[in-house]
């Protein structure tokens, strides 16, 4: 039996997708299984115990008129390899072509998938509207997978530190996700310097300096399974709504979550020990990238440096 994952992107939907491909190994423990990732992400993937193969995906590459040579060559070895089944997490034309590419004999799709990505699909899984791994793990009992627990398996090593962190993680892909530069800051003057530790990517760096004070920077420092250790060693992660909040909550650490213009209940941190810091505000969720309100960011801007502190404090013990 050979496996096809298709979940190249983004950093949170692959933790999302984790569960899914747990309990689908769980169902073929003899099967070889693959998963096709972009390369920004494969490092994540480098110990997962439950795939046997990456397949890196250079998106870059394949997004233009000059790499449709290289992308015609990747789907003749996708081919080649004979895969028995395929499961399109991501939905989007592109992993839809890939899918129906394979010739795999079972090509499964969520219902909710987008640019005509079911057209490529022979089974269509329906998905209500929910949390994304509650979505993701109707694929898995599709396939009959048993029930079982939600876990996030990356092979990671090492225990946590007995002083641990407090993670604070001020970055997001979108600009109405950031709770602000100076709230931050004025957060970290109230919390325990020596065990700050702040995370973000090599181009934040120089900006995270300024908000980390005399606190360690590791932005930049680190690849994702590096930085799902460092997350481990914290005793809470104190972020807004990004990919490294849901790789915060995979590693069992728990989070408190600044959420504006988007839904906790379909991409909040999953599990019951998050707390997620909403405005109210009657516009949000907007899920727009971009703020249209009067006030602008006024879903962001009323959580206050107080009620983080408030929540934060029986994690400082």
């Amino acid at each position: 039996m050979r496996i096809l994952i298709l979940k190249p992107s983004s950093l949170g939907d692959i933790i999302h997708a984790l569960p899914t491909v747990n309990l689908i190994r769980r169902r073929y423990p003899q099967a070889h299984i693959a998963w096709l990732i972009n390369t920004g992400f494969a490092s994540l993937l480098k110990r997962c115990p439950i795939i046997d193969e990456i397949i890196p995906f250079d998106r870059h590459r394949y997004g233009s008129l000059c790499g449709l040579p290289a992308f015609a060559d990747l789907l003749a070895t996708l081919q080649g390899r004979q895969f028995d089944i395929v499961v399109d997490l991501q939905g989007l034309f592109r992993t839809g072509l890939i899918a129906y590419a394979t010739l795999a004999k079972r090509r499964l799709g969520l219902s909710d998938s987008r640019e005509g990505a079911r057209l490529f699909h022979n089974e269509i899984v329906t998905v209500p509207r929910c949390h994304a791994v509650d979505r993701y793990l109707l694929a898995a009992k599709h396939l009959g997978c048993e029930t079982g627990p939600v876990e996030f398996p990356l092979g990671l090593e090492g225990r946590a530190s007995a002083r641990p962190y407090i993670g604070i993680n001020p970055s997001a892909r979108w600009q109405t996700k950031l709770w602000g530069d100076d709230k931050f800051a004025d957060l970290i003057r109230q919390l325990p310097r020596d065990r700050v530790v702040l995370t973000g990517s090599a181009a934040e760096a120089n900006r995270l300096d300024k908000i980390a004070q005399d606190c360690r920077n590791f932005a930049g420092k680190t690849n994702l399974l590096e930085l799902a250790e460092l997350y481990r060693q914290c005793s809470v992660v104190i972020t807004n709504d990004s990919g490294p909040m849901h790789l915060a909550a995979a590693v069992g650490t728990p989070v408190i979550a600044i959420f504006g213009p988007t839904d906790p209940a379909l991409t909040g941190p999953y599990g019951d020990r998050h707390i997620v810091l909403r405005a109210g505000i009657p516009c949000s969720p907007c899920f727009q990238g971009h703020c249209s309100n009067r006030v602008e960011m006024e879903c962001m801007q009323k959580v206050t440096v107080e009620q983080v502190l408030a929540v934060v404090k029986p994690f400082l013990v």
